[in-house]
């Protein structure tokens, strides 16, 4: 027990280390370009730590919302609940698509699980699964970029948490987004149908969405990409910081030469993502 806290509170002095050393001008707000990092030792215990924790922390739970698309979720309730806390909502990846109620619970959602990370930032952890893709890409044809479309089980998904809001002790001004690839394009799109609901939100190699521009700017957004992303190209996340970033509520870090699956990088497995998302209070 002793030697595993130990490699766990290493690797995070070493994590942050790198990344101060490394990256002297990050902001709450604008673009900062991540070196690549060659800590792959740690990075591959960090993850494997992660992915390790036990499932069964989360409670299973099914959601029907008023249309036909019936999603499955998990729900993390924290130790405490005698006073508000914040409902963190994880999106997942169309490789999680399904409805084993498991496949969603990847490295973001069990982050945010982990004891170290619930006894600095206690919240609700919702993991929806999805039956089917939440977002379509489409070609933006006046900026010849890839932009997002929300699908039905999205609605649902937003349904879920306004339910959740009338059962369990949630603080109605703390209520966070974060996902990944096609959950980081859900994170854009659920913030264009909703953005009176939610604080703040993270997209982690999404596509974001462009119609909506002018709702998102005063909801603090943070974008992550790797710029050698071909799945995902970067160069939609780069447009949509340029059109949003005037209004200086939209954060950007940029990858260098990191593809698609390779983002979860050491700076992103610290508490960094908790610590920017709780700053936010919905007004």
């Amino acid at each position: 027990m002793f030697k595993k806290i130990f490699q766990s509170v290493f690797f995070l002095l070493i994590s942050s280390a790198i990344l101060s050393a490394c990256n002297k001008s990050i902001h709450t707000f604008g673009k900062t370009k991540i070196a690549k990092s060659v800590d792959s030792i740690y990075l591959k215990q960090r993850i494997a730590e992660i992915k390790g924790l036990n499932a069964d922390i989360f409670t299973k739970g099914e959601f029907k919302g008023a249309g036909d698309t019936p999603i499955v979720y998990r729900l993390l309730k924290p130790k405490s609940t005698n006073r508000k806390l914040p409902l963190v909502i994880v999106f997942h990846g169309s490789n999680a698509v399904g409805n084993d109620n498991s496949s969603q619970l990847g490295i973001l959602a069990k982050l945010f699980a982990t004891d170290e990370t619930q006894a600095k930032f206690p919240a609700f952890i919702l993991a929806p699964q999805f039956p089917s893709r939440s977002s379509n890409y489409v070609m933006d044809q006046s900026r010849n970029i890839l932009t997002s479309i929300p699908q039905p089980c999205l609605t649902t998904a937003l349904q879920l948490i306004d339910s959740l809001k009338n059962t369990l002790n949630i603080d109605e001004k703390r209520i966070y987004l974060i996902g990944f690839s096609m959950g980081a394009s859900s994170v854009i799109n659920a913030l264009s149908l909703k953005p009176d609901l939610f604080a703040a939100g993270i997209s982690i190699s999404g596509i974001p969405q462009f119609d909506k521009v002018k709702t998102l700017t005063n909801i603090p957004i943070w974008l992550i990409h790797g710029n050698m992303d071909t799945e995902n190209p970067f160069n939609s996340d780069e447009k949509f910081f340029e059109e949003l970033k005037y209004n200086n509520k939209i954060r950007f870090w940029e990858f260098d030469n990191l593809a698609h699956n390779d983002i979860f990088a050491p700076a992103i497995l610290t508490d960094e993502l908790p610590k920017w998302l709780f700053k936010y209070k919905r007004k």
